[in-house]
């Protein structure tokens, strides 16, 4: 329970929570006490839930305690160290144990592959691309070179 003594004074919101990052746990009912329903969604993601969208609403009861969720630690991908209260540089950590720079963005190569400029299926769309542009503006020329010398 908060220790605010102003949360009297606030209302109390019915939301739906679950532990970040674990989408396999079911929404639980929780109350707690904000002044909106953004509030409620900052004062539970403090505590490491997220809470489901458009489901806050204002109830007349009292507000439940909810304990912190301890959420998983980051681990060095290559030595499995935990990186937990390092310092960031350039959206990555260096691992103390093996020395990799562990980046904390999600990125894989398979992912930016799917994009990848020089994969053949990139030459088809745009010979197709080019095929289009050209077969448009002879038709385009066929139509109006008649006006063009009348």
């Amino acid at each position: 329970m908060s220790t605010d003594p102003n949360d009297n004074q606030k209302p109390v919101w019915l939301v739906y929570v679950r532990p970040i990052g674990a989408p396999q746990k079911p929404w639980q009912e929780y109350r707690v006490a904000a002044r909106s329903a953004i509030q409620a969604d900052a004062i539970v993601r403090r505590m490491g839930y997220e809470m489901q969208t458009g489901t806050a609403k204002k109830v007349n009861e009292q507000a439940d305690s909810i304990l912190p969720v301890k959420l998983q630690p980051i681990l060095c991908t290559r030595c499995g160290y935990e990186l937990s209260g390092l310092t960031i540089l350039d959206a990555s950590v260096i691992c103390p144990e093996c020395s990799f720079s562990q980046p904390l963005v999600a990125w894989s190569h398979e992912e930016a592959s799917k994009f990848d400029r020089n994969h053949p299926i990139m030459g088809i769309f745009a010979a197709i691309g080019m095929l289009v542009v050209v077969s448009l503006t002879l038709i385009i020329l066929a139509i109006f070179i008649p006006y063009l010398f009348q």
